[in-house]
């Protein structure tokens, strides 16, 4: 299954966050490092903590973005017809807190990376899952490939990824369906072990889980005191006149 048109997935990004909160961003803005880099950039914005790491052996280092600043670059991707689903990015994102998550990213293949990727997600920080596999269009200027901007997973229906410390999610480069084999983004092309894919402008939004109010103890009116310490009057009379009996 292929994620949403990019028209659509842009029009429902925009929408969702002008209701949603943020609880976890890297834009990359800042992000300046020259390959072989070692060091991850850290989320740009974050509620509850996030983790961005790379998964197999692929290498990274800072390249130009979608609009200003740098994005993630990655390449070292396995050889053909071997490690599928098992290089790409990871960002572990604690949603404790928050429902509805929605996540949007940016992506720029080169012309020899892999065409095709695999979302996956985990609830428990060990097991993963498919969320969805989704193709990169062929670049119609393999010369200045372009990103495809607003590509967006709604996790909505996945009750167990809410208000959860051991959310995460994988980007990983993937066998086209139905082969033993990476098709590369340019389907004129052949694919290539240096491809690069780059991420930018990664958000998971959500929206927080309301705080519920423990209502305080009702004040007693005037009336209602004097009705008690009547009653405590009372009390007291009756007492007295056991013992005196």
């Amino acid at each position: 299954m292929q994620l949403r048109s990019l028209a659509l997935a842009a029009l429902l990004a925009t929408s969702f966050a002008a209701q949603a909160d943020t609880i976890a961003l890297w834009d990359f803005n800042t992000y300046s490092c020259n390959s072989p880099c070692s060091t991850i950039p850290k989320p740009t914005q974050t509620t509850n903590g996030g983790v961005l790491s790379v998964v197999g052996g692929v290498s990274f280092s800072s390249a130009g973005g979608s609009g200003s600043g740098n994005a993630f670059n990655t390449t070292t991707y396995a050889a053909q017809g071997t490690g599928d689903l098992t290089r790409g990015v990871q960002f572990t994102i604690d949603t404790s807190g928050y429902t509805d998550l929605v996540l949007t990213f940016s992506q720029r293949n080169s012309n020899t990376a892999s065409a095709w990727t695999t979302l996956q997600y985990t609830v428990d920080g060990q097991q993963w899952q498919t969320a969805t596999t989704f193709k990169m269009a062929s670049p119609s200027n393999p010369n200045n490939p372009s990103f495809a901007d607003g590509l967006t997973y709604d996790f909505t229906s996945i009750a167990a990824a809410n208000n959860n410390a051991d959310f995460g999610i994988r980007l990983l480069a993937s066998f086209a369906p139905g082969t033993s084999a990476y098709a590369p983004t340019l389907t004129t092309g052949s694919y290539g072990t240096g491809g690069t894919i780059r991420y930018d402008n990664v958000l998971l939004s959500g929206t927080a889980i309301p705080d519920v109010p423990v209502d305080p103890l009702p004040v007693p009116e005037p009336q209602t005191y004097a009705l008690m310490l009547a009653g405590l009057a009372t009390v007291g009379l009756l007492a007295r006149r056991r013992r005196a009996s």
